[in-house]
């Protein structure tokens, strides 16, 4: 942003999202302001109203452009930046957090563990958990989250915007109806008025029948909504897609879900999707730990997102996924943190400490585009979250900086901070400047 950018109309942006506390024009000034979508402005400036970000820039342009009304507030030696954007969680999980201990051996291991634990969740613990998830999400500083539901809290309130994805599972299932049940298929035809509506995401190969997976596919994309699928998560998926044999299948037998005229595909995940014709721009791929080259080639030939999630990956000792690869290949990316079942909390910005910790060949930039503009594309809501642009969303963060550090740096200086809890929302401060 070499000058000031406005936004000369208004409206909302994202229901359910935070609301000023009041609506009067604030400027926003700090010694760094960053878009994400344009390289950090040194001696920035903010100009919101309400919730929508109206003006952007060198903040004695920004200051020039602003009416004599708005309130000035300067926040010293800090960073301004979007809230931030978790691209995938389990938020009705949060209840059994502290239940599971953490790391796994292997991730049939927890498995077993979650399969018992959610069998004893009762109708007021879902509910309970969810509230929980929501909460750790705001003190994290998320605006906006991907929560993957099995029902139980679809229409739960929250204070942060909250695209749902209703999570259909039944590799013994025919189809969609039959996968959901009737209470649940029943709610698809009921309309939402929200901004982020109801959509759907299929568990993940092993657990989802090629014929659900592909209704409820074809269900979004009548729609034009995202579509979101587990995938290649752990190396139990691939030798069960090649070979028919392991620990998903005794996982099916054990529930009562096995087919047994079911002829394994003898394919990666990835290319079983290919296969389904469930892969395009608006598919969200979760995980993709355990990808070949050419599965990476088929989520560019058909323009795939993909979400990371790498402390449960860490934690249920399935791998790594190959991040760096994802990017050069230009891939839209997204970070998120999994549910409190195999995470132990659901802040972004120790997600992204333990990615600059552990990926040594993913840059700092791409780590903080993951959780703000890429997590924001992934859902398709760019329009509305994930970076500081007039007509945006005006829940910004203030990550407090040092006064002294290598300006080549801001970036890692952020999201440590960040990590350490040294930020607030900006329309919590009270620090107002002439």
């Amino acid at each position: 942003m070499d000058s000031v950018t406005r936004h000369t109309t208004s409206g909302q942006s994202g229901n359910g999202s935070l609301r000023a506390e009041e609506d009067l024009p604030v400027l926003h000034r700090a010694k760094w302001v960053v878009p994400v979508a344009h390289p950090p402005i040194e001696d920035g400036g903010v100009l919101t109203r309400g919730n929508i970000i109206l003006a952007a820039g060198p903040y004695h342009q920004v200051n020039a452009a602003s009416p004599p009304s708005a309130k000035r507030v300067d926040h010293g030696s800090s960073a301004v930046l979007p809230g931030l954007v978790n691209a995938h969680t389990h938020l009705e999980l949060s209840g059994i957090g502290r239940q599971v201990s953490l790391p796994k051996e292997s991730f049939a291991e927890w498995l077993k563990e979650l399969l018992d634990l959610r069998a004893s969740m009762t109708t007021d613990s879902l509910p309970e958990g969810f509230a929980v998830g929501g909460k750790q999400l705001l003190a994290g500083g998320c605006c906006l989250c991907a929560d993957i539901t099995n029902g139980a809290c679809l229409t739960g309130d929250s204070p942060l915007g909250r695209q749902v994805f209703l999570e259909v599972l039944g590799f013994d299932r025919a189809g969609l109806a039959e996968a959901l049940g009737p209470d649940l298929f029943r709610t698809l035809g009921i309309s939402r008025t929200t901004d982020l509506p109801l959509s759907l995401g299929a568990h993940a190969c092993y657990s989802t029948s090629g014929a659900v997976i592909r209704e409820a596919k074809e269900w979004c994309r009548a729609r034009g909504l995202r579509f979101s699928i587990h995938v290649a998560e752990h190396s139990d998926e691939i030798e069960f897609l090649e070979r028919g044999t392991g620990f998903c299948r005794e996982v099916l037998e054990d529930l009562g879900r096995w087919v047994p005229n079911w002829t394994p595909p003898g394919t990666t995940p990835m290319g079983y999707l290919e296969q389904l014709q469930v892969l395009d721009s608006c598919t969200l791929l979760v995980h993709a730990v355990h990808m070949t080259d050419a599965d990476w080639e088929i989520a560019v030939r058909n323009h795939c997102s993909v979400c990371f999630c790498p402390r449960s990956n860490r934690n249920l000792n399935v791998g790594q996924p190959d991040m760096a690869k994802a990017l050069r290949s230009g891939l839209t990316a997204a970070l998120g943190t999994d549910s409190l079942a195999s995470n132990t909390d659901l802040n972004l910005f120790s997600e992204a400490a333990y990615v600059l910790e552990t990926f040594a060949d993913v840059h700092p930039l791409s780590v903080l585009t993951m959780m703000t503009s890429g997590g924001a594309e992934a859902l398709g809501q760019e329009q509305h979250f994930g970076s500081i642009e007039p007509g945006r969303n005006a829940n910004l963060l203030i990550v407090s900086l040092p006064h002294s550090f290598p300006s080549d740096q801001l970036v890692e200086t952020i999201i440590q901070q960040g990590s350490k809890g040294a930020w607030h929302w900006a329309h919590r401060s009270a620090n107002v400047c002439g």
